[in-house]
């Protein structure tokens, strides 16, 4: 069976949620303060039966983390919210998912691993999460959801939708990278997004005036232009009130606020922990606020509610829990035999099993493929938008320069934020966009790590298949132009271990264009490696309407002696070797994975078969290389004896690219290097 398990159907699957689930506030304001009451109450309720199951070792999990006294943020801002709004929120997540109207039994079933859960057992406690609520995921990693919704609220912007977005973090993400990359976005593009910090007055077990020098973190704010509200977040209705003022500001198109909302978790930072760094004094005082317990005694004094039914409405919340908790644990476990589910999202067959193009006739190069990929895509469909640094003038290599003329509004020049701009791509791909992110070079890739490996890669698993990631993030690489070490790496290898991902290294102008295109209609995250050298390459490129299938190689040259398998910008320069060692009576059969992830191993084993020889090139370092990959899927899939000799490879020395031209030379592998390791495999 292949590596990679990705469901092929008909047609254009849909991508992007819809919320689809009233989150329930009644718009009469006595009703409405009743439910924020219930509301209140079955957080608390579910999340004392998750204290209580956690430590009776019911939960097949070591880490949770209860928002227990927390429970007014969650309903305040919820309630403010309107249906179409979505949310992005954290490990913490529970009480937000509930407050905005989650399944219960869903929720309970989640948590207990259970195939009938929110995300079919996939994701658990920190990244239970429900679509149909507007919900962009929970997150373990702390200030992603920040990205998140700053990336739906680009969506939302671009549609002209009167949409926010709404990310709840906690007072230690403000000290992240990627949250302040994410408020600083958001602002120069005046998004609709609401960032909410639950300060809770620690950061896991550190307290706040050890970890910030500004405590009242509202004011952190005025840094990214934009204002900064601090709320009583025990208090539901201020933290309503304050919720609907930014989320009003921000769908008229003035911009993001920041939230501060001052409340306190009355469990350690997960179940189990001593909690040490904090006094008894410290939290009787913080339960002696109670937001429930002071919210029911308001509705009391109101005479919106008696004595009798404020327990009532308590007693109504255990019962529920306990019913679902019940329930939950008859449910079925998943099967064993689908862990493979929920990986992918369903492609159309025709990017994986489509024809080959027809031979180009015209002379291009791959620079003009790029970028007549991406104006047709943009052209057939407007959810494809560009973003990046210096896109309107083409970023580095020019490759994009023009069609922001063509496209305006869709080609979006961005600060020097990694973080934000693969981070935003996310939360719009999440939001029903196809965005293109250009990397301006792929070493820079170090620097947005998190989105692509712990976001892109994930969301879908991690949501039991509840969302579709249809981004492109296009990267040059590669050395060879005299700028050392932090700018000339191939790290193409480096990703194609991480599952949920697809990896690209075209050699030509005809597969840049195919390839780029096909990409860019997949509903999956694609990693789209161009090596810099090839961008003024010129080859045959065919007119009209074509794609590249993705998942397939391509044999570029016919030959008996042995199998060159190489990668990205090493194919012409194998092809100039092949041409060279056919006069000394070597031929050489030449093959172009060209889709990294999936393999088409297939090919390469029936090539290696009956040429009896293999040899992998790359221009990547050789340690832990892509070729070794090659190379034990071949060998595990033929027979014993099958090879004349043992495979070999070529890639870069193990050491980072240096600036001289001739240790740079040195480095990277030429067509000297090639055709000895090719002579010595066919002993000549």
């Amino acid at each position: 069976r292949p590596v990679h398990r990705i469901p092929l159907v008909e047609g254009d699957p849909p991508i992007g949620p819809v919320p689809s689930a009233d989150a329930g506030y009644p718009a009469e304001p006595g009703a409405r303060r009743l439910e924020i009451l219930r509301r209140m109450e079955l957080i608390r309720a579910f999340e004392e039966a998750l204290s209580r199951a956690w430590a009776e070792g019911e939960l097949p999990t070591e880490a949770i983390h209860l928002s227990i006294g927390q429970e007014a943020v969650a309903v305040g801002v919820c309630a403010a919210m309107e249906k179409s709004d979505v949310m992005a929120t954290t490990h913490r997540g529970h009480g937000h998912m509930l407050a905005r109207g989650a399944d219960l039994h869903g929720m309970m079933a989640e948590i207990l691993g259970k195939e009938t859960g929110l995300c079919r057992g996939r994701g658990g406690s920190m990244h239970v999460t429900d679509a149909r609520v507007g919900a962009l995921g929970a997150n373990g990693i702390v200030g992603a959801s920040a990205l998140i919704a700053t990336g739906a609220a680009l969506a939302f912007r671009l549609r002209g939708e009167e949409r926010a977005a709404v990310a709840f973090v906690g007072d230690g993400a403000l000290n992240q990278g990627m949250f302040h990359e994410a408020a600083n976005f958001a602002a120069v593009f005046d998004l609709p997004v609401v960032f909410v910090v639950e300060n809770n007055q620690y950061g896991e077990f550190t307290p706040l005036e050890k970890h910030t020098r500004v405590p009242r973190l509202a004011d952190r704010a005025a840094a990214w232009g934009m204002p900064g509200v601090q709320v009583d977040g025990n208090d539901p209705a201020a933290v309503e009130e304050a919720a609907v003022t930014a989320l009003e500001r921000a769908r008229r198109g003035e911009g993001p606020t920041l939230l501060e909302c001052l409340t306190y978790r009355w469990h350690g930072h997960m179940e189990g922990e001593a909690a040490t760094y904090r006094s008894a004094g410290e939290i009787d005082a913080w339960k002696r606020r109670d937001p429930i317990a002071a919210w029911r005694r308001r509705l009391e004094e109101a005479g919106l509610l008696g004595p009798d039914e404020g327990l009532a409405v308590a007693a109504e919340a255990r019962e529920a829990v306990v019913s679902v908790l019940d329930a939950a644990r008859r449910d079925p476990d998943p099967s064993a035999d689908s862990v493979h589910d929920h990986v992918w999202a369903p492609e159309p067959r025709a990017l994986f099993e489509g024809p080959e193009p027809p031979e180009g006739h015209r002379e291009a190069t791959c620079s003009e493929a790029i970028r007549e990929a991406l104006a047709e895509e943009m052209g057939r469909d407007p959810a494809v938008f560009l973003l990046g640094e210096d896109v309107s003038q083409g970023g580095y290599f020019a490759v994009t320069a023009g069609l922001d003329g063509e496209f305006p509004g869709r080609v979006l020049d961005t600060p020097i934020s990694e973080y934000a701009i693969v981070g935003g791509a996310v939360g719009a791909a999440m939001s029903g966009m196809r965005p293109v992110a250009e990397i301006l070079f792929s070493d820079f890739l170090t620097a947005c790590m998190d989105p692509i490996v712990n976001q892109a890669a994930k969301l879908r698993l991690m949501s039991g298949g509840q969302y579709a990631l249809p981004l492109v993030v296009r990267t040059p690489g590669g050395a060879g132009l005299g700028m050392a070490a932090q700018h000339s790496q191939s790290l193409e290898a480096l990703l194609t271990g991480i599952p949920g991902l697809l990896v690209v290294a075209p050699s030509n102008p005809t597969d840049f264009k195919g390839l780029l295109k096909a990409a860019i209609r997949s509903s999956n995250p694609v990693l789209f490696f161009e090596n810099k050298l090839l961008y003024l390459a010129t080859g045959p490129l065919p007119s009209g309407e074509f794609l590249v299938p993705l998942g397939r190689a391509r044999t570029v040259r016919k030959g008996r002696d042995l199998t060159v398998v190489a990668v990205g910008g090493m194919v012409p320069t194998v092809l100039a070797v092949a041409g060279a060692l056919a006069d000394e009576g070597i031929e050489v059969e030449l093959i172009d994975p060209r889709t990294l992830v999936p393999l088409d191993t297939a090919a390469i084993v029936e090539s290696v078969a009956r040429t009896r020889r293999l040899l992998t090139v790359e221009e990547a370092h050789l340690v832990h290389g892509f070729g070794a990959e090659v190379i034990a899927r071949v060998v595990e899939s033929l027979p014993p004896r099958s090879l004349a000799a043992p495979p070999r490879r070529v890639g870069a020395l193990p050491v980072p690219i240096p600036y001289a031209r001739n240790l740079e030379r040195a480095v990277v592998p030429d067509e000297e290097r090639i055709a000895e390791a090719v002579r010595q495999l066919v002993g000549r």
